[in-house]
């Protein structure tokens, strides 16, 4: 790929270099799972849409949302026209996931088109047919979980178009909040260990000091095993050096509390290490994770930027602005908004 990655303040990392000849291989590849990545993104990608400015057309711009397989009415659609006219006809056409149909019939109003992709409504009075414009329903024929569809509503030469989102509902995700609000009933502190069994012990040794009965689950890989099996330490054996990323997913499927604090195993607990902060910020706010400084170190904030690439499937440059943020988090005028943390971070479990 060729892009511009000169920009000043910005780390640029290079994962890899390739042989010459080996270089067109890459590329094709690339280039291929490039194109997968796209086409699972098709669906659900935002479209362009522009608003004409008078046009006699009420209907809703945004916010319409229907579960796959079901329906929904579509609000606000009417013709908003002082011009007397003999006839007054509209047209309403989906694209591709889904069919027009209406709820209930309004005398004087002719409609063609029932259940299908191109609905027509005509009357000679433009009260019934707004009317009958209020029992119009969107109904998904085609399945998929987060797509997007859109409903063309013609009058005279003017046309609006619906966008409508298509998307599985999701449960609601509830927590036992436990008595009094308690913070361990909120967190549970969540590790990865591989022969270091000193470094980890210490951190167990400084938790406990500071909060004696919350739950932590180390996932360990070392060999020979040595027992960390305690009241409040769940020890969770694997194969040996089956790596950091299988031990991650091991201990996060283990947490049933809210929020889970991940932190690396040679990290230790001090007087001034306060995870009721932290908890804070993610009760009010709609952040998904929170970190912090470590030991005395500054605070380290970063922008990641993607710059994209000259051509369409040339992707992007990743770039590391240290010492950048997108400014601070409401509320909390010491926490800033920024797209890389430590290895120390509380973040919600249903995410």
């Amino acid at each position: 790929m060729s892009c511009n990655c000169s920009d000043e303040g910005a780390t640029i990392l290079n994962f890899q270099a390739f042989e010459f000849n080996e270089l067109k291989k890459v590329e094709g590849q690339r280039k291929a799972e490039l194109q997968k990545f796209k086409d699972r993104k098709e669906s659900s990608k935002e479209i362009l849409l522009i608003v004409n400015g008078s046009v006699p057309l009420s209907y809703p711009a945004q916010g319409m949302v229907v579960a796959p397989e079901e329906w929904e009415n579509i609000p606000g659609l009417k013709v908003v026209d002082n011009i007397l006219l003999e006839d007054y006809k509209v047209q309403l056409s989906s694209c591709k996931l889904g069919v027009l149909n209406i709820r209930a019939t309004v005398p004087g109003v002719n409609v063609e088109g029932l259940g299908t992709t191109l609905l027509t409504m005509s009357s000679r009075s433009l009260a019934h047919l707004n009317r009958q414009l209020e029992f119009v329903v969107y109904v998904n024929t085609v399945f998929d979980i987060d797509a997007r569809d859109y409903v063309h509503f013609v009058y005279l030469q003017h046309e609006a178009i619906i966008p409508v989102m298509v998307r599985v509902r999701k449960p609601p995700i509830l927590y036992k909040p436990g008595p009094a609000n308690d913070i361990n009933d909120k967190v549970t502190i969540i590790t990865k260990t591989f022969l270091r069994y000193l470094s980890v012990r210490l951190l167990l040794h400084s938790i406990q000091k500071y909060y004696p009965k919350m739950r932590i689950v180390v996932a360990d890989d070392s060999r020979p095993i040595e027992d960390l099996q305690s009241e409040h330490v769940d020890h969770y054996v694997m194969p040996f050096a089956s790596g950091w990323f299988g031990g991650k997913n091991l201990a996060v499927s283990q947490v049933t509390t809210p929020y889970l604090l991940w932190l690396d195993d040679d990290f230790v607990f001090y007087e001034e290490t306060k995870l009721e902060v932290m908890v804070e910020v993610l009760d009010n706010s709609n952040l998904d994770l929170v970190s912090g400084s470590i030991g005395k170190e500054s605070l380290v904030v970063t922008k990641v930027v993607l710059v994209p690439g000259e051509k369409h499937d040339d992707g992007a440059c990743i770039l590391y602005k240290t010492d950048q943020n997108y400014g601070k988090v409401p509320g909390f005028p010491d926490c800033y908004l920024t797209t890389k943390v430590t290895n120390l971070l509380l973040q919600k479990n249903n995410r």
